[in-house]
C-alpha cells in the first residue's frame, strides 16, 4: 500500500496567459482528511482535475495513489471518489436509480449493489425520497446524492469539491459527521470547502491556496501558531495600543484587564513585552494562545474567507 495518497511537486497548470496553479508541493498521507482552503479562482477546482486526469500539467508532476493521472486517468478514476462542483446527477433518474446505474458502472454483482445502494441512500438520509425524480431534488439533496455516489465504488481516496455546497446546517453536520466515520474507516479523503469551522474540526491537515499558489500547510491547530502566533495579556490598567509595537504586532482589548497581542512570529512576544514595560506600562501575566484556522487564513489571504 502506498503511504501517500496525493504527491505533487512543482504542479501547475496554465490556461493561456493565466496560470492557474503554480509550483504546487504537496503530500497528502493515507488514512487522512486534507482540506484545500482558498477563495473562489485560487485554483482548487484546476487541482481536482489535475489529481483526476481531466487536466494535464502545464509543468511539475503528480501521484494519485502511486499512478499517474495523465497516463493512467481511467485507473486513478476507478479507485477514486469523486464529486465535483457540478454534481452531475440524471434528473430523470430517481436517487435508487442513479446509484445503481453508478453501481453497474463500478461493475458491482448485483446482490453488492443492491445492499451498497440501500446503505448509501440511509447514510446520506435520501432513504425516503429514493422513489423520487432527481428533477424535484433541492441542490443540498443533490449535493448528498453525489456523495452517496462518490462512495459507491468503496474508494482508496474521495476527492470532493465543496461536498456541503446548498446544504442546511443540520446536513452540514452529517456530511462533516459522515466524513470523520469514513476517515475513521481509514478513508482517505481529499476535501476543497469554503467552511473554515468545520475544516479545523474534521480536518487533520489544511492547505491554504491562493491564486495559484500554496501559502501554508499544517495541521489546523497548529497552522496558526506557525505564522500568526498569539498571547493573552495582563496588563495594569493602561491602554496598550498607544505603545509603539514591533513590526506585525497588534494589541486588542479582551475583558478584566486582559489584552491579545498577535504577531508575525512567536519571538515577538519578548519585544513587545519589553516595549509596554518601557513605555511605563505593567505586565502581570503573559498566556500563549492558540490562533484558530479562520484568523490564520484571514491573515495570509484577507478579505472576509474563502468563497
Amino acid at each position: 500500500m502506498d503511504e501517500l495518497v496525493v504527491e505533487c511537486h512543482g504542479l501547475s497548470r496554465s490556461f493561456g496567459n493565466h496560470q492557474a496553479l503554480a509550483g504546487l508541493d504537496l503530500s497528502v498521507p493515507r488514512g487522512s482528511v486534507f482540506g484545500f482552503l482558498g477563495p473562489n479562482g485560487a485554483g482548487k477546482t484546476t487541482t481536482v482535475r489535475l489529481l483526476v486526469g481531466l487536466l494535464a500539467p502545464s509543468a511539475g508532476s503528480v501521484a494519485v495513489l502511486g499512478m499517474d493521472p495523465v497516463g493512467e486517468g481511467g485507473r486513478v478514476r476507478a479507485r477514486c471518489g469523486v464529486m465535483l462542483d457540478q454534481v452531475g446527477v440524471y434528473d430523470r433518474l430517481t436517487a435508487q436509480q442513479n446509484l445503481e446505474f453508478a453501481a453497474r458502472v463500478a461493475r458491482l454483482a448485483p446482490r453488492t449493489a443492491r445492499e451498497r445502494v440501500d446503505a448509501l441512500l440511509h447514510r446520506v438520509d435520501l432513504w425516503d425520497r429514493r422513489h423520487d425524480n432527481v428533477s424535484g431534488f433541492s441542490k443540498g439533496m443533490r449535493q448528498k446524492l453525489g456523495l452517496a455516489r462518490a462512495l459507491m465504488s468503496e474508494p482508496d481516496l474521495l476527492i470532493l469539491d465543496e461536498p456541503t455546497a446548498g446544504l442546511d446546517p443540520a446536513n452540514i453536520v452529517m456530511v462533516r459527521d459522515l466524513l470523520v466515520s469514513l476517515a475513521e474507516e481509514s478513508l482517505s479523503v481529499f476535501l476543497c470547502t469554503h467552511l473554515l469551522a468545520e475544516a479545523q474540526r474534521i480536518c487533520d491537515t489544511v492547505g491554504i491556496l491562493q491564486a495559484g499558489r500554496l501559502l501554508a500547510v499544517g495541521a489546523p491547530g497548529h497552522i496558526g501558531q506557525q505564522g500568526l502566533p498569539a498571547a493573552r495579556l495582563a496588563l495594569s490598567g493602561a491602554d496598550g495600543r498607544a505603545v509603539r509595537l514591533p513590526s506585525g504586532a497588534a494589541l486588542s482589548p479582551l475583558s478584566g484587564g486582559e489584552w491579545r497581542v498577535t504577531m508575525d512570529h512567536g519571538d515577538d512576544i519578548e519585544a513587545v513585552v519589553a516595549a509596554l514595560v518601557q513605555a511605563g506600562i505593567g505586565v502581570r501575566a503573559v498566556i500563549p494562545e492558540a490562533v484558530s484556522l479562520e484568523e490564520t487564513y484571514l491573515k495570509l489571504v484577507g478579505g472576509d474567507g474563502p468563497a
